[in-house]
């Protein structure tokens, strides 16, 4: 009892309240660091693929050289100082590395290399203050995907091949419509992956990085159906892309990423989880297989048992609209998992898009994205059509073109009054 007294007092203490938050920024820190040079290590391949260095040394000079100071190095020492101060080394030492390997620069080509440098350095420091601050929540789900597909899908294969591990030809003795096909297979893993992310800003509102992880527990979308749906994601990516390459040591890397994961990323999750969400993930885990997903979808109001029931969600829908009481009437005929159709209330009537509210206390959406997450609610193959048609620039698209075909698919026409209302 005394044990626990003085531990009790011990976490009590400022001071050691506040080595406990200085720990975690720190960590916060690195995490950026590494999201900075994450983002500077693609970001400076493609700026030394467009400059074509005359030596294999160079090429690797310009990119340890932009990677680290224009990534790492700003974002873990001077996160808070102005940016007006850390451009002018930054670019300073950046041009002499170009002069001391190309001589000196036309007025053209020093145009070309400021546009670079500001293509590497600002979108990193960005990216770094914007985790490290946690402001700027859907900008920095966006930059995600981006270094990441920068990372496994052209760093990974070129660093392959200049080791000699495959080559860039495959695809020219292959026949074009083969081509098209292992090209198009890409899209089914970066539909999963932009999807968990998609969740994990607007539900969960954090990002797949541990140190920047979702603030709630996540099991809407693409995680009502499957529990690891970016690692699934990424290895199924890196396995389409060296199946596209012919590269042999992508498949050998995505068999060494399922390994890692098996061994260490999965039971560390397991363990951060239960400690973070206790019954919530332990009920979730019994439903949803981490590897195999379901066909139809797991929600809490459906599928637990012995812990606190969470509403289901609801789609309203002006009901009296033709377009929209047929679209009900399907809904219910595909037997939605916990999934409310109601009307649009009275005194809501102002708002004529349909409006899926998730009840779990995330915004609510509208038009084309409700009907996307009514689908979620039937099985994995509509499922799978709703986080297609939610990915950003599809759904502005897709709602705008229904908009101009038939405005009733998406927002119904408000009621005439009647004789006594006039």
């Amino acid at each position: 009892m005394k044990h626990e007294t003085r531990n009790s007092t011990f976490l009590r203490c400022p001071r050691f309240a506040s080595a406990l938050r200085t720990l975690t920024w720190d960590r916060r820190r690195l995490s950026a660091a590494l999201l900075a040079a994450g983002w500077a290590l693609p970001a400076s391949l493609l700026a030394t693929l467009a400059e074509r260095p005359p030596t294999t040394h160079s090429t690797l000079s310009l990119l340890i050289s932009r990677t680290f100071l224009f990534g790492f190095l700003p974002a873990l020492t001077c996160p808070s100082l102005p940016l007006r101060l850390l451009i002018p080394p930054a670019l300073a030492f950046d041009l002499v590395l170009l002069r001391a390997l190309f001589g000196p620069l036309s007025t053209p080509q020093l145009a070309f290399e400021l546009a670079l440098f500001a293509f590497i350095f600002l979108p990193a420091q960005f990216f770094a203050r914007w985790t490290i601050a946690q402001r700027h929540l859907i900008a920095r789900a966006v930059l995600h995907p981006i270094f990441h597909a920068g990372l496994l899908l052209g760093v990974l294969p070129a660093l392959l091949v200049s080791l000699g591990l495959g080559t860039w030809s495959a695809p020219l003795y292959r026949a074009p419509w083969l081509n098209k096909i292992y090209a198009q297979l890409l899209l089914i893993p970066a539909i999963v992956l932009i999807s968990g992310v998609q969740e994990f800003a607007l539900r969960g509102r954090g990002t797949p990085m541990p140190a920047d992880a979702p603030r709630r527990f996540v099991t809407s979308g693409v995680y009502a159906y499957v529990a690891n749906p970016m690692q699934i994601g990424k290895l199924a990516m890196l396995i389409a892309w060296g199946l596209f390459w012919g590269n042999c040591g992508l498949l050998v890397a995505a068999l060494f990423g399922l390994l890692y994961s098996l061994s260490i990323a999965c039971p560390r999750e397991d363990r951060a989880m239960a400690t973070r969400f206790s019954s919530e993930w332990l009920d979730y885990r019994r439903h949803v297989r981490r590897w195999w997903p379901r066909w139809r979808p797991y929600h809490a109001a459906a599928c637990s048992r012995g812990t606190p029931q969470r509403s289901p969600a609801r789609l309203y829908l002006e009901l009296t609209c033709d377009p929209c009481s047929q679209l009900a009437a399907w809904l219910r005929q595909h037997n939605p998992v916990a999934l409310e159709i109601a009307p649009i209330p009275e005194s809501r009537s102002a708002r004529t898009r349909m409006t899926y509210n998730p009840a779990d206390g995330s915004p609510p959406e509208f038009g084309i994205a409700a009907l996307a997450r009514a689908l979620e609610h039937i099985h994995l193959a509509f499922a799978f059509f709703g986080w297609m048609v939610r990915l950003p620039i599809i759904a502005f698209l897709a709602q705008t073109i229904a908009d101009a075909l038939d405005p009733r698919a998406t927002a119904c026409p408000l009621p005439q009054p009647s004789e006594a209302q006039r």
